[in-house]
């Protein structure tokens, strides 16, 4: 039997599709990050709920031999996480590789995602986008990912728990302070709300729940070669290769150099 790989509601349980209600309650069996909150999903849907069965971060690899050997036999299994996708930022990528490894089809059944949610309604450009799902939890690691992020070229997407918001929003804002950033928090919830606004002075934002946060590209600074010399982005890639830094941050600094000489 296939394994159906199915993409819950992010929030309003309206989003879920009538494919997404027939799968659910035609397979044997249901994978599920936590069984309370797939059972409370499943009486939202008004389903009735076939066996589940938990499958998380911290047991997903253990599981693999038996949910394999549960394909094998024919048994018909779905996976969910408790929002969203599985295998993006959430359980499923380990089951997903091993179905495929064994031969055995995977069929996904898609519906909402938080990720694309938010950059439809951020304004912000999409293209390149990097997603970097969520970011570390210690101040060290957290401001050597913020930092490794701000050298990548195209538009950001951070998974943060909103109580996290206010420190992960001033550490961004001291490497990259005019870029435009949008929190998208409770997607399709009762209390949605999306907010904009430069990260230097980024508005407030209620620290509950789960968001989204969205950073746009920085600005590219490309003069006429004519007002600072010929030589300025040869000098700038050299610079920036010794800053560790972008090419166009450092043309800033030249750029700005050059016009105070002159």
């Amino acid at each position: 039997m296939p394994l159906y790989v199915v993409s819950t509601p992010i929030g309003n349980l309206e989003e879920a599709s009538p494919r997404v209600c027939r799968v659910l309650q035609e397979v044997d069996l249901v994978l599920c990050e936590d069984t309370r909150r797939t059972r409370a999903l499943f009486a939202g849907l008004s389903l009735t709920a076939p066996k589940l069965v938990s499958c998380h971060v911290h047991n997903e690899e253990r599981r693999l031999g038996e949910i394999v050997d549960l394909l094998t036999q024919g048994t018909s299994i779905a996976m969910v996480s408790d929002a969203g996708a599985p295998g993006i930022s959430d359980p499923g990528g380990f089951v997903v590789a091993a179905a495929h490894a064994a031969g055995i089809p995977v069929h996904v059944v898609g519906g909402p995602s938080s990720i694309t949610s938010a950059l439809s309604v951020s304004g912000l450009p999409a293209t390149p986008f990097h997603f970097l799902g969520f970011l570390p939890r210690k101040p060290g690691q957290l401001a050597k990912a913020i930092e490794k992020a701000s050298q990548l070229e195209g538009t950001l997407v951070f998974l943060v728990a909103a109580r996290r918001l206010g420190d992960v929003l001033s550490q961004l804002a001291q490497l990259m302070p005019d870029r435009e950033a949008v929190v998208c928090r409770e997607l399709t919830k009762k209390f949605e709300q999306v907010v904009r606004g430069r990260l230097i002075d980024f508005p407030e934002v209620e620290e509950r729940g789960e968001a989204v946060l969205i950073v746009g590209p920085g600005a590219d600074i490309s003069p006429e070669p004519a007002e600072v010399g010929p030589n300025l982005k040869t000098i700038a890639a050299a610079l920036a290769e010794r800053w560790s830094c972008k090419k166009s941050e450092a043309y800033s600094v030249l750029v700005a150099l050059e016009k105070e000489r002159t």
